[in-house]
């Protein structure tokens, strides 16, 4: 991968936005962004932008590079986007990725657990948390009160794995 894709990879996992990121990396010239252009460009509001900034700036992504007057009484705050840092950035998440992945994998193996009948999104209970609210009748969603059924052990460890092979293979392609 070219460094200017790794760097709106990177920035893009920050920010959840791929278009905006790309407009970012655009709009720097050579890597250098004004603050105020940014947030004119991007039409964000300045609480949402700076927010954005200090959490690439947390992950070494982007570096400020200072403040100046701007004549009107205000300040115009450079930031740098640091590209050097998008690669080891990525490898850092994809590991714990990773081991995220490989916990949830022990944990479903080890245990049975169920999920919402009506979406597995609302709400997935261990079975002793289902024998502890079997008191109060059958278990039912605590989100919108559906069935809860057994989680598929089989299904979920395949997902899991492809996952954990796929994560395999982009840390591979970003250490060679």
């Amino acid at each position: 991968m070219r460094d200017e894709e790794l760097i709106i990879l990177a920035l893009a996992v920050i920010s959840r936005d791929l278009e905006l990121v790309r407009r970012i990396v655009e709009l720097a010239n050579n890597g250098v962004i004004e603050e105020g252009e940014l947030q004119q460009n991007l039409k964000l509001s300045v609480t949402d932008l700076r927010v954005m900034l200090y959490r690439m700036q947390d992950s070494n992504l982007v570096i400020q590079l200072g403040a100046k007057e701007d004549g009107n009484g205000g300040y115009l705050s450079y930031w740098r986007i640091n590209k050097d840092a998008a690669r080891s950035f990525l490898l850092r998440r994809l590991k714990n990725t990773k081991n995220e992945l490989m916990r949830r994998k022990e944990e479903d193996l080890s245990g049975e657990y169920y999920v919402c009948a009506a979406d597995p999104s609302h709400a997935r209970l261990s079975f002793d948390d289902i024998i502890r609210n079997i008191g109060e009748g059958s278990p039912t969603c605590p989100v919108c009160g559906a069935m809860m059924e057994p989680v598929n052990k089989e299904e979920v460890i395949k997902i899991i794995d492809s996952l954990i092979e796929l994560i395999d293979r982009a840390i591979e392609a970003l250490e060679g």
